[in-house]
């Protein structure tokens, strides 16, 4: 089986090579993506085939004297996250062909086509990689591709702003990977993962790896305060490389974490404590500053921050199981944190590539220029309902499944872990609950806005929705529905990665919260069925009477136009004014002063916290105190030698009397 994951690197190759030669903008887009999804359909034969198999695979790509051994390795683990990458890539290319078709007249579409092949090539080597070098050069390679796939319209300034931050920010991150793992090499005489796994190491030098690579993978993944590239670099890119930037990209970090836990395995509480702070703070955050959002893909790039923050809370359940040897609890952790993954990964792509339709109809992201949509397409509308539910934790869809087994975590953690453990777990339960109210409120300003009440502006041109977006949307769509109804099989795949990484752990195949999720799917079958009826039966009794229509009471105005509809602003003021200060939130009112009124304005602007009250600030210092020595780049050579003779005699002085 192995010659279908050799196929899958061939078609990326060969997607390269004819990207390379051709000129063709139409053949180029068609052909490119279309390389991709076969690429990716080749390599998700492949990885089923071997996560069925009872042992990992290793495939050795060569032995170096100081390397070690170069090899891949597909544990289960591993083949999880390849799997959602082959995914993601099948639907986002096939998505892709619709969307980069609107620029086939305006621009060259090489450069997004290469990252994008680029993209999932390093992705799934990196996923695989079982050395360290190999790791790095497939991570910088997916920083670099990703870079390229954000600038699609460079000439913007957002989009120059935002992929610098993006290219800045991964290799902030990058530094601490290559530190953490000189440390682990230092441990271990071994680059190579599968001896990391199986070192014991010193408490003090676990919890030193531990943070350097939760700060390397959390600036991947968005865990805050490291999220601040996420809402300046996700809105800019095109939807499809938007899709898979936050649904799958992020979900690198997410890997490399696991990793790191089941690799160093902290006994140290304060770890898993900080980390559960973090990651409740990481959700609460990212969605409330969602919430006041008024760009529909920058909303959806902090709606990625809080679910990450959740998938930290399960693998901070997961810490504590492994701590006090209580396999169900990690289990749980493990489980919810898989299981969540995979569902952002369906319903953030299924939303961004939704956005990326609705941009190319509107030529903006501002939603409060926006409304009435589901007149004009009620499918795109009733396919973003369903996405919107879906990410909120509501039944009967997916990202309910994910949530129940985390809180399944919370509550089976606080009766076999006592002392103040009920009370902690507690807290983060309210908090996660927290943070899924205030999603319901988000996503519910976002589709009223978008969809319902009357157009604030005429479009020009009818909504079109080509074949090309329609399939793989209602097919993540469908997917968003199965993962809800029947998530025993994610559970089922959460317990084989489970028995593989916790060998030393009594086996779980199959255990009562997953019993447990199965009757929930079936009850919420059962709700979704009625109300289908109760739907259908309303309808013919409504057909056989005569309706009448009027236009609704508008306070008192006999010609209420769309700019008196509420806003979003006003729909979400209330609760972002409760965290006004810490959401960084700005307004501009002017009231109407005298007899005869002047225009009244009211504006408000969101600016993140973290980039633009500590990383603004903390460059324009060090910016500051370069400027101070512009003086040595005076373009004369005797400067220049002077510097480097005064640098050369510091080295010696230190080396000889240090």
């Amino acid at each position: 089986m192995i010659v279908f994951f050799i196929f899958d690197c061939l078609l990326l190759a060969f997607a390269l090579v004819v990207l390379a030669i051709g000129n063709n903008q139409f053949f180029l887009n068609r052909t490119g993506h279309g390389m991709v999804v076969a690429a990716m359909v080749c390599g998700l034969f492949f990885t089923i085939h071997t996560f069925l198999l009872s042992d990992p695979l290793n495939i050795v790509l060569f032995a170096h004297s100081s390397l070690g051994t170069v090899s891949l390795r597909f544990d289960k683990l591993s083949l999880f996250f390849l799997g959602l990458i082959q995914v993601g890539g099948i639907v986002t290319s096939t998505y892709g062909i619709g969307y980069l078709s609107h620029y086939e007249r305006l621009r060259s579409l090489k450069p997004t086509l290469t990252a994008t092949v680029l993209l999932f090539f390093s992705m799934q080597i990196l996923i695989v990689a079982n050395h360290a070098f190999l790791f790095l050069v497939a991570w910088e390679l997916m920083a670099l591709s990703g870079y390229l796939g954000i600038v699609l319209e460079r000439e913007k300034e957002e989009v120059q702003r935002g992929s610098f931050i993006f290219f800045a920010a991964t290799h902030i991150g990058t530094l601490f990977l290559y530190i953490m793992f000189l440390l682990l090499h230092q441990q271990t005489n071994s680059w190579e993962f599968s001896t990391f796994a199986h070192h014991t190491y010193l408490p003090s030098v676990i919890t030193t790896i531990f943070w350097f690579g939760f700060i390397g993978f959390g600036m991947k993944a968005g865990f805050m305060p490291f999220h601040f590239w996420l809402p300046e670099a996700h809105p800019v890119a095109p939807s499809h490389i938007s899709a898979v930037l936050s649904a799958i990209m992020l979900k690198t970090g997410i890997y490399g974490l696991i990793r790191v836990i089941t690799w160093t395995h902290p006994i140290d509480f304060f770890i898993p404590s900080t980390l559960l702070m973090i990651s409740s703070v990481t959700a609460i955050f990212g969605i409330w500053n969602a919430l006041a959002q008024k760009d529909l893909k920058r909303m959806l790039a902090y709606s990625s921050i809080e679910n990450i923050g959740i998938i930290g809370i399960a693998l901070s359940i997961m810490m504590f199981g492994m701590q006090h040897q209580q396999p169900l609890v990690t289990f749980l952790g493990l489980s919810g944190a898989l299981f969540h993954t995979a569902n952002h990964f369906v319903f953030k792509s299924l939303l961004f590539m939704s956005a990326g339709t609705i941009y190319h109809h509107y030529h903006h992201r501002d939603i409060e220029q926006m409304g009435g949509l589901m007149k004009s397409a009620p499918l795109i509308g009733g396919i973003v309902l369903i996405g919107s539910v879906a990410i909120c934790g509501l039944p009967p869809f997916n990202g309910f499944a994910s949530e129940f087994l985390i809180y399944s975590g919370f509550f089976d953690a606080s009766s076999v872990l006592h002392a103040y453990f009920p009370f902690f777990m507690l807290i983060a339960a309210v908090a996660l609950a927290f943070v899924g109210g205030l999603a319901v409120v988000g996503f519910s300003k976002n589709f009223s806005m978008i969809f319902l009440g009357s157009p604030k502006t005429a479009s020009k041109k009818p909504f079109h929705f080509s074949w090309y977006e329609r399939v793989p949307l209602s097919f993540l769509t469908v997917l968003i529905v199965v993962l809800g109804l029947f998530p025993q099989s994610i559970v089922g795949i959460c317990a084989t990665i489970f028995n593989e990484q916790f060998p030393s752990s009594q086996p779980l195949s199959w255990i009562s919260p997953a019993n447990s999720i199965q009757s929930v799917g079936m009850i919420a079958l059962a709700v979704l069925i009625v109300i289908s009826m109760m739907v259908i039966v309303k309808r013919k009794l409504v057909a056989r009477r005569s309706t009448r229509i009027s236009v609704p009471w508008g306070c008192g105005y006999n010609a209420v136009t769309a700019r008196m509809q509420y806003s979003g602003t006003s729909f979400s003021n209330e609760i972002v004014n409760i965290a006004g200060q810490v959401l960084n939130v700005e307004k501009e009112i002017r009231f109407p002063m005298n007899s005869f009124p002047q225009q009244s304005i009211f504006r408000t602007s969101v600016q993140d916290l973290v980039l633009y009250k500590i990383i603004v600030p903390i460059t324009a210092a060090l910016s500051w105190t370069t400027d101070l020595f512009k003086w040595l780049q005076s373009g004369k050579i005797q400067v220049y030698i002077t510097f480097s003779i005064a640098i050369l005699a510091l080295y010696l002085f230190l080396a000889i009397f240090m």
